[in-house]
């Protein structure tokens, strides 16, 4: 008596549902490769871990067009999944397979990457700033190794450094910087300034006049103090 082996289960096929980006490259390619470099820049990890698509119906590429742009694709480590849009005989063994039936959703927002804030940099008056000048550096600190004279204006985005007199105008901090300060050797200023607070001459007394002083801003008050 033979036995007989069992009956083989069919094998088990299930369809699964995937969201995938799709690319959709545009005449010039390269202007539109350059638009994409663009874009990795300023979001390096936009296509990692996410299935891609490649929508070729506006460009009609022959075989050897679609294997130079997947090419061109892989070079940014960028892997497809499938080509959509393209003639079934172009297509071979060596290229990702050819999707059909593929349904349009949202458009996907690319995260934009805050830009870096300017470096700060410094800037040195050699001698006096004389009256009528006006010296504006927004992007960092400011030193005079002269005198500043009545009616002269210095505005800086960092801290104020004067190694002579100030006599003028000196508005320390405008970048909206509160933790800039003023220095000078000789404290006879007319308007000091830290961020969006100022003081006239008259309300600040006479006890530092003639003294080397520091100028800074605590709580929303502008502070003085002598420095000898």
């Amino acid at each position: 008596m033979t036995s007989q082996a069992p009956p083989r289960r069919p094998l088990p096929l299930r369809g699964r549902a995937f969201k995938a980006l799709s690319l959709t490259p545009e005449m010039p390619l390269a202007d539109w490769l350059a638009d994409l470099d663009a874009t990795l820049k300023r979001s390096p990890t936009l296509f990692e871990g996410r299935a891609l698509i490649l929508d070729v119906a506006a460009l009609k590429p022959g075989r050897d067009a679609l294997a130079a742009l997947l090419a061109d694709l892989g070079q940014r480590r960028i892997r497809v999944l499938g080509v959509e849009g393209a003639e079934p005989t172009i297509m071979g063994e060596a290229l990702p397979p050819l999707l059909l039936n593929g349904h349009p959703v949202t458009t996907v927002e690319i995260p934009q990457v805050p830009p870096e804030p300017e470096p700060l940099t410094s800037l040195t008056i050699d001698g006096a700033v004389r009256s009528g000048q006006s010296i504006v550096h927004p992007s960092g600190d400011v030193t005079v190794m002269g005198s500043v004279s009545s009616g002269a204006e210095i505005l800086a985005g960092g801290s104020i450094h004067v190694y002579g007199a100030l006599r003028g105008r000196a508005i320390a901090g405008a970048a909206r910087n509160p933790r800039a300060r003023i220095y000078c050797r000789k404290f006879e200023p007319e308007l000091l300034g830290i961020d969006r607070f100022v003081r006239t001459a008259e309300e600040m007394g006479p006890s530092l006049r003639g003294k080397a002083a520091q100028i800074w801003l605590d709580g929303g008050a502008i502070k003085m103090a002598s420095l000898d």
